[in-house]
């Protein structure tokens, strides 16, 4: 670290994202991208973009995209939206504007680890509830001294949902604000958005990178109270949100159907995938998501698994922390992909 960084980040050691191999010629399971591509009028949009377009600074309100994004998901109007750089702008943008230096994020855990890295780079505590050994949320709820509570619907990383009677509970009985983190819950039977018009202080956040195929063009967004979203816009960049991410975005709404079409063969992808990992020994829990935790208590370790795999080029994802030093977390690709994945994984576990 140099003499002229501020001396908190001296303790902070950053996120790391999975592996993004150069090469071609892999089999990557380990981000959890969509394995299909955008719908074609997505691409198109992309050639129909002009040189005045780009020329220019995009509408940093990214009023029609907001609009679009209200009518898609019957929310009262653009109001009631703030969009972003991905769904870690929005993440960053929400954390300074409702928790201050020394106050305290609860979240549920295991969970997604930049919420913490976050957290600190703020300069804020972080608070842990730990999820069962089925990854549920379970009372006692012990973070009514925090300012805000993340949970993640579905889970990260084990994809379990969190049922509305406990949301519900939650909802119902807190008052710090809110956020449920809906990146996976196009891959899930239900969803909470229509809660942020129940709870004032519920806030949904949503993301293009997984079911929209879009992960390469970063665009998230948030649904909440007007009045929320306002205090967030004091907070994000003046042009968070470039002109093709924003073109992009309203076409991809637009061509829903086809973007439907591909999570119902994920999901038919992951109950094979599920059960065949389940007859080679491994636990799965029921994941709702584009991804699968696959629970591992033989030899070779998870992480001699992940490492051999990695030789065949075969990338999944291994996460050295507490209660998942024996998974491995396996996106769901397409079917000759997790086949593949099964072929290798007899010859290293038998």
């Amino acid at each position: 670290m140099s003499k002229y960084c501020v001396q908190r980040l001296n303790k902070i050691e950053g996120y790391t994202p999975g592996e993004q191999p150069k090469e071609t010629h892999v089999i990557k399971l380990n981000t959890n991208e969509n394995p299909f591509p955008p719908p074609i009028e997505v691409l198109q949009a992309l050639k129909e973009i002009t040189s005045e377009q780009l020329r220019k600074y995009p509408d940093p309100l990214a009023l029609e995209l907001r609009q679009k994004i209200a009518h898609t998901y019957d929310i009262p109007d653009e109001r009631w939206i703030l969009v972003g750089n991905g769904m870690d702008e929005i993440l960053s943008i929400l954390i300074r504007t409702f928790v201050d230096y020394h106050e305290t994020i609860s979240a549920t855990y295991p969970t997604y680890s930049l919420y913490e890295v976050l957290a600190d780079l703020q300069g804020c505590k972080f608070q842990y509830h730990d999820l069962n050994e089925d990854f549920n949320i379970v009372p006692p709820f012990t973070w009514n001294s925090s300012k805000l509570l993340l949970i993640t619907h579905p889970n990260a990383p084990s994809g379990v949902p969190t049922p509305p009677e406990i949301m519900k509970e939650i909802c119902s009985n807190q008052e710090q604000i809110i956020f449920i983190d809906e990146a996976y819950v196009d891959f899930c039977d239900f969803s909470y958005i229509s809660w942020a018009k129940e709870y004032p202080n519920v806030i949904i956040g949503r993301t293009f990178s997984k079911s929209f195929s879009l992960a390469g063009v970063r665009l998230g967004f948030a649904v909440g109270n007007p009045e929320l979203i306002s205090d967030m816009f004091k907070v994000k960049d003046s042009y968070n949100v470039n002109v093709l991410t924003q073109k992009i975005g309203i076409k991809a709404l637009e061509n829903y159907n086809q973007i439907s079409n591909h999570i119902e063969t994920i999901k038919a992808t992951r109950r094979f995938l599920q059960k065949e990992l389940q007859k080679l020994g491994f636990i799965v829990p029921n994941s709702q998501s584009n991804f699968l935790l696959a629970i591992w208590n033989g030899n070779p370790s998870a992480q001699e698994i992940y490492l051999k795999l990695k030789e065949k080029n075969i990338f999944v994802r291994y996460f050295p922390m507490r209660r998942l030093e024996n998974t491995l977390r396996i996106t769901i690709g397409t079917k000759e992909q997790c086949s593949i994945l099964l072929e290798n994984l007899v010859k290293i576990i038998r």
